[in-house]
């Protein structure tokens, strides 16, 4: 459930639909927006070695006030900028259920010579991250995008909770996976669907071609899809970012990466989730 989100702004005046989003979540549930300035060393871009230049202005102050008057609880997490490599320490040391994340398509070039804050927070979140990449929209249609693992029912409760608080529908789009021996049980689709009905969630199941990157295009255009969640884990990690990469570059289109770790707990031998 979402409890605490962690907001990474590079351009806070290019960053409006971030903000838009956050609003809409934090009207549907009582959140805590966690506001921290991120910023990257140009041309040497992620290899700055944690350093961090004061290049763009944003003012977190001002952003904290306009939304303290709209009652939405909102904490800034420090005053000085940090560069995108410390956001994941700052994830789990506060104890964030989400990354809320504006995400600015640039050209490879422009990544390769500048370095992209959104591309590593992507990579190294230890906790689910909401990259928005356009203006806000209102999330009617959610797509979500699982392969054939265990993964797929743990990835759903985002879908599910993300479904709930905006009365979203679900389609449920399978993509190809690493090969996996011939498991024994109920297929994940019919699992997946049975939770879904249980939970009251309207659901359709969309059809797939096995080729990941076009069903997913094909899906947002024919389904008028608002949101896509995708099912990361360890081992499909690459894949997995490769198509979320893809999708928004090409479409405005907010999507959910699912991937947590586990975190040692204070109080416990047994690890400590931390997710929605």
């Amino acid at each position: 459930m979402l409890r605490r989100i962690l907001f990474p702004l590079e351009r806070c005046d290019d960053d409006a639909g971030a903000v838009e989003f956050a609003r809409a979540l934090a009207r549907r549930r009582p959140v805590e927006l966690l506001l921290l300035r991120v910023e990257e060393l140009p041309i040497l871009g992620p290899f700055a070695m944690g350093l961090a230049l004061a290049s763009r202005s944003c003012d977190l102050g001002g952003l904290k006030s306009r939304l303290d008057r709209e009652g939405i609880r909102t904490t800034v997490v420090m005053s000085d900028a940090v560069s995108s490599g410390a956001v994941a320490d700052h994830a789990r040391r506060r104890a964030a259920s989400l990354i809320l994340l504006p995400y600015h398509r640039e050209s490879a070039w422009t990544r390769m010579m500048h370095g992209s804050a959104a591309e590593r927070i992507l990579r190294e979140s230890p906790v689910p991250v909401l990259a928005v990449p356009g203006a806000s929209r209102s999330v009617t249609r959610i797509l979500y995008a699982y392969d054939e693992s265990e993964a797929a029912l743990s990835g759903l409760r985002h879908a599910i909770d993300f479904a709930q608080l905006f009365e979203a529908k679900i389609g449920l789009l399978r993509i190809p996976g690493p090969p996996r021996p011939a498991e024994p049980g109920v297929p994940v689709e019919e699992r997946l669907l049975s939770i879904l009905r249980r939970r009251e969630v309207p659901v359709r199941v969309l059809p797939s071609s096995g080729d990941a990157a076009a069903d997913v295009t094909a899906a947002v255009s024919r389904e008028g899809i608002d949101l896509m969640v995708l099912s990361g884990r360890p081992e499909t990690d690459k894949a997995c970012l490769a198509l979320a990469r893809r999708v928004l570059q090409t479409a405005p289109l907010p999507l959910l990466i699912t991937r947590e770790e586990p975190v040692p707990s204070p109080l416990a031998g047994a690890p400590l989730r931390v997710g929605i």
